[in-house]
């Protein structure tokens, strides 16, 4: 980024946009100030915001939508450089590493989640009841919302508290999306069931359980995003023997008790 914001003024004018977003001033997903008030903000012309704005965007934390603004799209450059690592990997380790993402978030959450987080969980929840996603992942009831931009995913991220995890998973469902991916993979679970599965989610989450939360996410994981062949035949990227689902079994039952 430095050659690209060659004078002291230019490098200053990234340095303070790179901020409001790794500080959560501006949080994932927000719009950012429209480029005359930035230029104001910082004291310079708004060439020098519209190129820092260029190169945020380039390295993956800034993305520009025509008519709507420019969005926050991850606290810090790993998305972007994580895509083009994961382009040397399978479908199947791709999507058994996001798998790991949310296991480790949903544990995390548990942990750390405050009062603010479960109020939008449970608003999360609520909107995407009834949603019911296309046997191939694509759209949802007509929008071009898919399984990689829910909001309830998401925010289990937020309530981890962990900038790192949260800008994996984001590097991750980019790679999903591209066509050669996106054509591979299908939703198995009912609407119904998804609603239960998050339930359950939620749940421990606000118990505060990390253990219920990790068998909740794992469960929801295992159906909520498969691989499928060409016959439409599931390809789980984990399979596990009966032995080893029934001692998965055994200990949640136990914590039950």
């Amino acid at each position: 980024m430095a050659s690209t914001m060659g004078s002291e003024r230019a490098r200053g004018a990234l340095a303070y946009l790179r901020r409001q977003i790794t500080t959560g001033t501006w949080p994932v997903g927000s719009r950012i100030p429209i480029e005359p008030e930035l230029a104001e903000e910082m004291g310079v012309g708004r060439s020098t915001v519209r190129e820092a704005v260029r190169s945020l965007a380039s390295v993956g934390m800034l993305e520009t939508a025509p008519g709507r603004g420019t969005f926050v799209r991850s606290a810090t450059p790993t998305s972007s450089l994580l895509n083009e690592f994961l382009n040397d990997f399978t479908l199947e380790e791709i999507l058994s590493y996001r798998r790991a993402l949310e296991i480790e978030a949903a544990q995390q959450a548990a942990l750390q989640r405050t009062e603010e987080d479960i109020v939008a969980l449970e608003e999360a929840a609520k909107e995407e009841m009834g949603c019911t996603r296309c046997p191939v992942l694509g759209m949802i009831d007509g929008s071009d919302t898919t399984a990689f931009s829910s909001k309830f995913h998401q925010l289990i991220f937020d309530a981890a508290k962990n900038r790192l995890l949260s800008s994996l998973y984001a590097g991750i469902n980019d790679q999903l999306r591209t066509p050669e991916h996106r054509g591979r993979l299908a939703n198995v679970a009912t609407g119904a069931e998804m609603e239960q599965d998050h339930a359950r989610v939620l749940d421990a989450i606000r118990r505060r359980d990390f253990i219920d939360a990790v068998h909740a996410m794992v469960e929801h994981v295992d159906h909520d995003v498969v691989i499928v062949n060409e016959q439409n035949e599931i390809v789980p990227p984990l399979v596990r023997s009966p032995e080893a689902q029934q001692r998965i079994d055994q200990a949640r039952d136990a914590q039950n008790v």
